[in-house]
């Protein structure tokens, strides 16, 4: 089942955000894990549809009010992000990676939205997987999930890291 959430704004600024889910031969391989049996997984895709400039924070809240608001209805959801490098972004450190960047950048604004809402039932969990040693094609992946599902999480992102190795 797929889902779309559509994010606009006064300045023309359009963000679609899809949630596409994992279908059971991707999962599969987490399926041994009785801690992972009653999880649903969602691949989270945010798509630039229109408007010009960076994304502001007011669009960047109302993403993260949605993805809340879909967390809090879906209790066994688990929210997954992948950081890719297919554009760059201008950031103010040069020496790190377009992914790391946006990896470190989703991590803030996590921390922030959750601080600012009291959402202490969620947590981020970041995963690093390095690529032939060197840290500019290091990959990243986000896992958002509740905390009583963290132990489960935290083994996916151990099983992606040795995938990657």
């Amino acid at each position: 089942m797929d889902i779309s959430f559509d994010i606009l704004n006064a300045e023309g600024d359009r963000v679609k955000v899809a949630l596409s889910y994992y279908d059971s031969e991707t999962v599969s391989a987490f399926l041994a894990d009785p801690l992972t049996l009653t999880l649903v997984f969602y691949d989270v895709t945010l798509m630039r549809e229109s408007g010009d400039g960076y994304v502001g924070y007011k669009i960047l809240s109302a993403v993260s009010n949605t993805l809340a608001r879909f967390m809090e209805e879906n209790e066994d959801a688990v929210l997954c992000f992948y950081c890719d490098a297919q554009t760059d972004v201008m950031r103010s450190h040069s020496a790190i990676s377009p992914q790391e960047y946006r990896s470190m950048s989703f991590s803030r604004m996590f921390e922030k939205y959750t601080t600012e809402h009291h959402l202490t039932d969620f947590v981020n969990h970041r995963v690093r997987m390095d690529v032939d040693s060197n840290p500019l094609k290091s990959q990243f992946a986000h896992f958002i999930c509740r905390k009583e599902h963290e132990t489960a999480v935290e083994t996916i992102g151990r099983l992606l890291m040795e995938i990657e190795k």
